[in-house]
């Protein structure tokens, strides 16, 4: 591979992409800077209460800059570098780093804010299904997960320090540092979202279904930068629109 390497897409370097996010979601917050008040406030009337604008600004940070960190691995390299693509599943080993990011970060009391972006990072590329999501039941689509890390990251995974260091992390806060920690982290990711989906700790679990707030500005960062690095169509209705959130209509 290329010097570049690791990608995000076929000849578009993944530390470009994860800078060129965060750039996003800064003038999507410039842009619309009541966007942290209103989502603190419909967090806190369903029940999260330790949903601060500041956190929320990192929280949304953190998953614009790292919803796509899973494609370091050597596997979708590879995969690259022989067939031009195929980035299936690397949204749960991107979830993965996400949850080891935020536990050694995040207080307890936060811990509702980490269920919302491990759903946010998990569900970017697909709206949110009501039944238990396949990482929680599918044994087969585990293997599949736990098969890719086993690979390791690539060799030039140094490559996307840059992107790291405007969040103040660094390549080993980020990853496991090999497969056992990673199996763990995966259980760690699984049994936390088994606990908040499928037991009921309130009524209505109105909150849970408000981790749309935190992936919109994951969607309109991923979509907006692939379409400039990408020569994606510059024209369509959704590119337009996701334009006018950042001012450039």
């Amino acid at each position: 591979m290329r010097s570049e390497a690791p990608y995000a897409f076929r000849n578009h370097p993944l530390v470009d992409h994860m800078t060129g996010c965060l750039r996003i979601v800064e003038k999507f917050l410039e842009v619309n800077p009541n966007y942290l008040h209103v989502v603190g406030v419909r967090l806190m009337k369903a029940g999260l209460n330790t949903a601060e604008p500041k956190l929320i600004e990192t929280m949304l940070k953190l998953g614009a800059t790292i919803h796509d960190i899973g494609k370091a691995y050597r596997h979708y390299q590879e995969r690259i570098e022989k067939y031009g693509g195929g980035f299936e599943y690397h949204e749960i080993l991107s979830a993965v780093s996400c949850y080891k990011i935020l536990s050694n970060n995040l207080s307890p009391e936060s811990q509702g804010l980490k269920i919302l972006l491990l759903m946010a990072v998990l569900n970017h590329h697909q709206a949110f299904r009501e039944s238990v999501p396949k990482i929680l039941s599918d044994t087969y689509f585990v293997k599949n997960v736990l098969h890719i890390a086993k690979g390791g990251l690539c060799d030039s995974v140094s490559n996307i320090e840059p992107a790291l260091k405007m969040l103040g992390l660094t390549i080993e806060e980020v990853f496991a540092k090999d497969y056992p920690e990673f199996k763990s982290l995966l259980e760690k990711v699984r049994y936390t979202l088994k606990l908040f989906l499928q037991r009921r700790f309130d009524d209505n679990r109105r909150w849970l279904k408000l981790y749309s707030l935190l992936m919109f500005p994951i969607i309109l960062a991923d979509n907006l930068d692939a379409c400039e690095k990408r020569s994606g169509s510059s024209s369509s209705l959704v590119i337009e629109e996701l334009r006018r959130a950042i001012g450039n209509a």
